[in-house]
């Protein structure tokens, strides 16, 4: 599909996004649809939509595809109709595991594809840790307080970070268990076999092989969506105990504030990707150094009606404005993996201000 002929790719995504009062037949006709229209879209378009999406949505869509299989070509049709959109490659196509994945290379970065493609692959392991994120993270906190720091850490880093973070601030020896996921290097499968029969036992009553992912970047991942309170008292910790560990995690961890460090000569590609409606209410708490990076590279007009806004705005709730920085530090993210913006060292940052 030429972008000529799809002019809004985004509107594919509320698919994804199914309410939870949504009932499961729903949920997987959506998704099945999203497939679909991803299939017949040209790379830059699927990787314009994907940078929209949050990992999880990602994981649901591409496990969509995976099972898919043959669609005929008059239901395709059907589908992008339904959308609104046009079909860019006419006739039947196949949803694999292998189609999938090869797309995923494509249009993600190569870690990223390879923790998705292991996710999705997983079998009824994969399916454990999914449904566990809705349980509230009050009551699986309760569960783990009760199991060793190590079992809490491996819990925790098979977890998405935002979730995670709720559950890590519930813990009673939080510490303890962050610094466990810090020195976890991999985990036996059997042992992970044994965690997740247990935890389906316990909440899902519905096993996946252990993420081969850094687990220094898991913490701070994790870190990175906790409070400034729980922040601190981990990395207090961890200093303490291993100094090393944590100097390589706060190397790892990227929140708002640390916008500071993106290269002057690409921050005008941040902003032109920020959405309009987010940027005010990101910036409402910002420290003056940050806030003034983003006014000084917008132009003149732009600056002034951001300004304007914000002083007219009234303020906004605390769960609003971390929403809508936690949102730019991802788009922030994704548009480094992709080289359009470049993320200095500290140092470097400190000289090139």
């Amino acid at each position: 599909m030429s972008a000529t002929q799809t002019q809004q790719p985004a509107a594919t995504a509320p698919a994804l996004r199914a309410s939870p009062g949504t009932d499961l037949v729903k949920r997987s006709e959506a998704l099945d649809k999203a497939a679909i229209i991803l299939m017949t879209m040209d790379q830059a378009r699927v990787q314009q939509i994907f940078s929209r999406l949050d990992d999880e949505e990602i994981r649901r869509v591409s496990r969509a595809m995976t099972t898919l299989g043959r669609t005929d070509g008059e239901l395709v049709a059907q589908t992008v109709t339904e959308f609104q959109s046009a079909l860019g490659r006419a006739g039947s196509l196949v949803g694999s595991a292998h189609n999938t994945e090869r797309m995923l290379r494509q249009v993600l970065p190569p870690q990223k594809a390879a923790e998705i493609i292991q996710d999705i692959s997983g079998g009824r392991g994969s399916m454990v840790w999914e449904k566990l994120t809705q349980t509230t993270p009050e009551v699986l906190a309760g569960y783990l307080g009760n199991e060793s720091p190590q079992t809490a850490a491996v819990v925790l880093a098979k977890l998405p970070a935002h979730y995670a973070a709720r559950v890590l601030a519930l813990l009673p020896d939080a510490a303890e268990v962050a610094l466990r996921i810090v020195r976890t290097k991999a985990v036996q499968n059997t042992v992970l076999t044994d965690i997740e029969e247990t935890l389906r036992r316990e909440f899902v009553g519905d096993g996946d092989a252990p993420r081969d992912k850094d687990s220094s970047r898991t913490l701070a991942e994790l870190l990175n969506h906790s409070d400034k309170a729980i922040v601190q008292q981990v990395m207090t910790a961890i200093t303490e105990r291993d100094a090393e560990a944590a100097v390589k995690v706060r190397r790892l961890m990227f929140g708002f504030e640390d916008l500071v460090r993106v290269d002057p000569a690409t921050f005008g590609a941040l902003i032109a990707e920020c959405p309009a409606e987010k940027l005010p209410i990101a910036l409402a708490t910002a420290e003056a150094p940050l806030r003034d990076l983003f006014l000084s590279r917008m132009s003149e007009r732009a600056a002034n009606m951001l300004r304007e806004e914000m002083e007219s705005m009234p303020t906004p709730r605390k769960r609003l404005v971390d929403e809508a920085q936690a949102e730019i530090v991802v788009l922030a993210k994704r548009l480094a993996e992709a080289g359009r913006i470049f993320i200095l060292d500290g140092d470097d940052a400190a000289e090139g201000a």
